[in-house]
């Protein structure tokens, strides 16, 4: 099984950030079964050669990336997870296996990764999220205890590792807070609420529900937040005033 000296072993042995990415995805498949797999920093506005991509054509995970923000937004409920379970976080463990939750899980990866099952390890360094590892069963076969807790084991080594590569390759990576937490004064303290919320993956009718308004209070104000900061849509909101990329 794949453990903390074998990162170390392929992070010395790699001649760059892809090529320690490829070496890790290579190394997971000898523990853990996947169908595909993508270790980036899941950013739209970080070049896809900085990463590695296994059992997907490129071109097609290249084509979906202006929908990565998007996607983001709808998978927050994974994040939030990952934050409270030392960076991993799997679908079986945050979605039930029916119900609306699921529905959207299902729709939002219908695309190029065609997943059926999840497992993202988020790579973060003093409070930001720099990179994730995704890997994907394309049948409804869930991670396991024993897959996630080998991933658990190695994030923090990852982290390291990863951030060492890019650093020395100088690669524009990704700086992103790992709590999702609105605090744009643009905004009013109400907007900044549901902002966070929408951020976290919950939809208008969880939104409204969780903070006693109404459906149609909730869309005036979602739609003054979106005119203060000039936003077209959720994930764009998400973007300028809870990422801020």
């Amino acid at each position: 099984m794949i453990g903390v000296e074998d990162i170390v072993r392929e992070a010395h042995a790699a001649s760059g950030l892809p090529d320690f990415r490829m070496r890790v995805l290579g190394r997971l498949r000898e523990s853990v079964a996947f169908d595909a797999g993508i270790f980036h920093a899941l950013s739209p506005r970080v070049p896809l050669a900085t990463g590695a991509i296994v059992g997907i054509d490129p071109s097609a995970v290249d084509r979906s990336m202006a929908g990565w923000d998007r996607l983001a937004v709808e998978l927050g409920a994974l994040r939030e997870h990952a934050i409270t379970h030392d960076g991993v976080a799997s679908d079986g463990e945050v979605f039930a296996e029916t119900g609306r939750a699921r529905d959207r899980f299902r729709r939002a990866l219908a695309g190029a990764l065609r997943a059926e099952a999840l497992a993202v390890a988020h790579l973060s360094l003093r409070g930001s999220l720099r990179a994730a590892l995704v890997l994907i069963r394309r049948a409804p076969d869930p991670f396991s205890s024993r897959d996630l807790s080998l991933l658990r084991a190695l994030v923090p080594t990852l982290s390291i590792a990863d951030a060492l590569h890019e650093s020395l390759d100088r690669t524009r990576g990704a700086a992103v807070p790992m709590s999702l937490r609105c605090e744009d004064q643009r905004l009013t303290a109400r907007q900044r609420e549901i902002v966070t919320l929408v951020a976290h993956g919950h939809t208008n009718a969880e939104i409204a529900r969780a903070l006693a308004i109404s459906p149609n209070t909730l869309r005036n104000a979602l739609a003054d937040a979106f005119r203060r900061l000039g936003a077209a849509n959720r994930a764009d909101v998400v973007r300028l005033a809870v990422l801020r990329t």
